[in-house]
């Protein structure tokens, strides 16, 4: 479920209890199933806006467009109903030609949230896999052949510090990146897009306390988060649904070409490509999300980054491939 955040200058932030939904993935349902607020100043209370069971019509559209509001809110108590109402029609959205597809993912990644949340829980990951398969399969669908660019779904992905938007927004990034390294192939590339979705499938055996502690890991608590890795792999390994290049990218993701990652420390020629591919784009987003005891980076500083590290931690290739794609508008 959505986490709620407050900046680390302690600044209250009015939409600390509410889910921003685009105003233009409101378009494309019938009804909704909570209440929508609106927020036209900044810092301003949300007022409710329209009642569960309805939504905008016509006219209200046209005025928020010319007040140039982009996104309305809902309750986070209030959002798994929201989430599994729009996941009910998220197959027309997506079969719907004239919706953009930035505008489909931002609608798949709010449809798939509660979905995502609860299966993740479950002692078998089994059904997390299923959807992981699912959606890396409509991720391919959506952005492959190079009609969305990097910087366009980076503008209209959320950046929040959940794990719907973590592992969609990494799968469509591995997706632009791999097609750009030269991997065509939409089988292979669906098979890349699942398996970015399931990388911290190891993280679940975390204690969230640890995960968002704001202060310096004890060595005990560093210990927990460098296992996430292989604590994931070992849940995968004897899938046989899942290749050796999947299943790397699950292991790997945290290596670093110099040897001195983890869980093993492998040295660059020993990391799966796509180990390599992941690496880069899962470090971007979660340098880019915003996080509840800190501000996100901008891309331009996270990719000034990564550039001062390629050839260390990261593969120089990739690092300037990603670069390069993020850099085109």
């Amino acid at each position: 479920m959505p986490t709620t955040a407050v900046d680390h200058d302690q600044t209250v932030n009015p939409l600390t209890n509410y889910v921003a939904v685009r105003v233009n993935t409101l378009r494309s349902i019938d009804t909704v199933a909570a209440d929508l607020f609106v927020q036209y100043e900044p810092q301003s209370a949300p007022m409710l806006y329209c009642r569960a069971g309805s939504r905008p019509d016509v006219q209200q559209f046209v005025e928020l467009e010319e007040a140039g509001v982009e996104n309305l809110y809902v309750r986070s108590a209030e959002f798994c109903n929201f989430s599994n109402g729009l996941l009910e029609s998220l197959e027309s959205i997506l079969r719907n030609e004239t919706i953009p597809a930035t505008e489909k993912f931002a609608a798949m990644q709010l449809a798939v949230a509660v979905a995502m949340d609860h299966t993740l829980r479950l002692v078998d990951c089994g059904k997390f896999r299923d959807l992981a398969e699912q959606m890396g399969q409509e991720v391919v669908t959506l952005l492959s052949d190079g009609e969305v660019l990097p910087r366009e779904l980076f503008q209209i992905a959320r950046h929040d510090f959940n794990t719907f938007t973590h592992v969609t927004n990494v799968a469509s990034y591995s997706v632009m990146l791999a097609e750009r390294l030269g991997i065509t192939d939409k089988k292979e590339l669906r098979k890349i897009a699942s398996a970015a979705i399931l990388h911290d499938l190891g993280k679940r055996f975390i204690p969230a306390s640890i995960l968002a502690k704001p202060g310096r890991l004890t060595p005990e608590e560093r210990e927990i988060i460098e296992a996430h890795p292989q604590r994931g792999y070992e849940e995968l390994c004897d899938q046989s649904d899942l290749n050796f290049g999947q299943l790397m990218m699950v292991y790997q993701h945290h290596e670093r070409v110099d040897g001195t990652g983890y869980p093993v420390r492998v040295p660059h020629r020993e990391i799966h490509p796509w180990a390599r591919m992941l690496a880069v784009v899962d470090v971007f987003d979660s340098m880019t999300a915003k996080r509840p005891y800190r501000r996100s980076a901008t891309p331009e500083s996270v990719m000034d980054y990564q550039k001062q590290l390629a050839g260390t931690h990261f593969d120089r290739e990739v690092v300037e491939c990603w670069v390069s794609a993020m850099n085109k508008t």
